[in-house]
């Protein structure tokens, strides 16, 4: 059963105001977080899919991986475009080269750069998005990174990155929360169960919700 993307118009707005500023001529980050299961995959490629019509669309994901492969979403993201980004990768050129040529990709073409589960994010990743967080105004392009809040600890790298980024002023903080009682009501009409007892039970996460759902179909 397809998760149904509700109660979601302000992230989207959200999105869309981050995507505008950063045609006006300085780039922009977004941050999409929350918990697993909560539906920031199915947020961003429903906002994908509205605009990739007319952007580039360069996706990446980090892996829960005993040995995290050094800079995967960026190899993912290589495979995608022609040029010499994964001949880079693949000659294992410095750090400094590799990153160059990831920004100049993003100055080049105006982008919408998704790297989904950055909680899992090796430490190439990591200062691949200082990096790029730094330096995305040079571009027109939108960085979104999604990743899970509840995983990240106060001794996070991550938390590091993210202050960094906030003292950029180009980025946007977009939290995905739980579905309410009436967006949980939605989902459940027509269904022999109880949708306060199945808001209760789920928190409201929609994966659990359309899990339930999906058992009493």
């Amino acid at each position: 059963m397809a998760i149904t993307l509700l109660e979601r118009e302000t992230q989207l707005l959200e999105l869309n105001t981050a995507l505008k500023e950063a045609i006006a001529g300085e780039g922009r980050v977004a941050l999409v977080y929350g918990e697993a299961g909560i539906g920031k995959t199915s947020l961003v490629e429903h906002f994908i899919n509205e605009n990739k019509k007319s952007w580039r669309i360069l996706q990446g994901a980090c892996d829960s991986l005993f040995t995290p492969r050094p800079l995967g979403p960026l190899h993912d993201i290589a495979l995608q475009i022609s040029g010499s980004l994964l001949d880079l990768l693949e000659s294992e050129s410095n750090r400094t080269t590799i990153f160059s040529a990831c920004l100049n990709e993003l100055k080049g073409q105006r982008s919408i750069l998704l790297i989904e589960d950055v909680h899992w994010a090796d430490e190439a990743t990591l200062d691949l998005l200082k990096y790029l967080g730094r330096r995305i105004r040079q571009t027109r392009s939108l960085m979104i990174l999604t990743y899970r809040d509840d995983e990240i600890g106060v001794d996070h790298p991550l938390r590091i990155i993210i202050g960094d980024l906030a003292s950029s002023n180009a980025l946007h903080r977009i939290p995905v929360p739980a579905l309410t009682n009436d967006a949980v009501r939605e989902l459940a009409k027509n269904r022999s169960v109880d949708p306060l007892e199945l808001r209760r039970l789920t928190n409201g996460n929609p994966f659990f919700v359309t899990e339930v759902l999906a058992v009493e179909s």
